[in-house]
């Protein structure tokens, strides 16, 4: 199964994220705040689909699980990185940090020394910086390859945000209240996901996915809808098949403008 992803995936900077600063004052729910809503990223047009080796065979070790995320995130630079320069945004490969063990074992430290020790296998972005993945038995047991595939391509979403200035205008957001604070974190993660849609679909068919396996991809993010009652990262299940299938079947990042939507579909 995919992982919740936090928006932010250390201790030190969740704050950050969670409560943004109140330097600059918008008006509700987002305006006046061009990283978000005149982004350079949503003029480039529709993301292509990308070329690529063959990936590798996931195999039941931590090895072959490492080969198949190195691949996996390979093919997504090789998507993103000529697109982002189109859109003048600069481009870093994301440096890829993998743990894992084949035991039931923690790691008390990853994502670049923040302390993380989830359960089951889990990727995210790291301060803007890169991808820290974390190998747990669940996926190196697993015969289906797939919610490794959709893990990577929202965590990659979230990284083309950083890249794309996104994160930046995202903090400098200000906030009056908590229901204002979750309403503009769900605006960024369902961006993430709408971009995690188009970055799966750019891969799709030259990692070998046959076209009728797209409809597990939304099972997946339906899946991460919010428990009732705890911090609503991401909302409904169903606006997160929204953005996710509208990322996936437009290739365009304008169709992500989360910033831009209406409360009810950012819920």
């Amino acid at each position: 199964m995919t992982m919740k992803i936090r928006v932010i995936t250390a201790t030190a900077a969740a704050s950050v994220l969670l409560f943004p600063g109140t330097a600059t004052a918008f008006a509700y729910p987002v305006e006046d705040a061009p990283l978000l809503t005149g982004n350079s990223l949503y003029s480039a047009g529709k993301l292509p689909a990308a070329r690529c080796a063959d990936k590798p065979a996931k195999g039941k070790s931590l090895a072959s699980v490492k080969k198949h995320v190195k691949a996996l995130v390979t093919c997504m630079n090789n998507a993103w990185g000529p697109y982002l320069k189109k859109a003048d945004v600069s481009f870093v490969p994301p440096v890829l940090e993998m743990k894992g063990t084949t035991l039931e074992k923690k790691y008390k430290r990853y994502c670049f020394g923040a302390k993380m020790d989830p359960a089951t296998s889990e990727a995210v972005t790291c301060f803007g910086a890169g991808i820290s993945v974390h190998i747990r038995p669940d996926w190196i047991k697993a015969s289906d390859d797939r919610p490794i595939l959709a893990e990577l391509s929202f965590v990659y979403g979230e990284y083309v945000q950083s890249l794309a200035g996104i994160r930046e205008g995202y903090n400098a957001l200000h906030a009056d209240g908590d229901k204002e604070i979750q309403e503009q974190l769900r605006r960024y993660s369902l961006q993430a996901k709408c971009l995690g849609g188009m970055t799966a679909k750019s891969v799709w068919r030259a990692l070998g996915y046959p076209a009728k396996d797209a409809g597990r991809l939304l099972d997946l993010a339906r899946a991460e809808a919010d428990p009732k009652g705890e911090f609503r990262y991401f909302g409904k299940s169903a606006n997160i098949v929204h953005w996710t299938k509208r990322g996936y079947s437009t290739s365009d990042p304008r169709s992500c403008k989360t910033w831009a939507a209406p409360s009810a579909k950012v819920s």
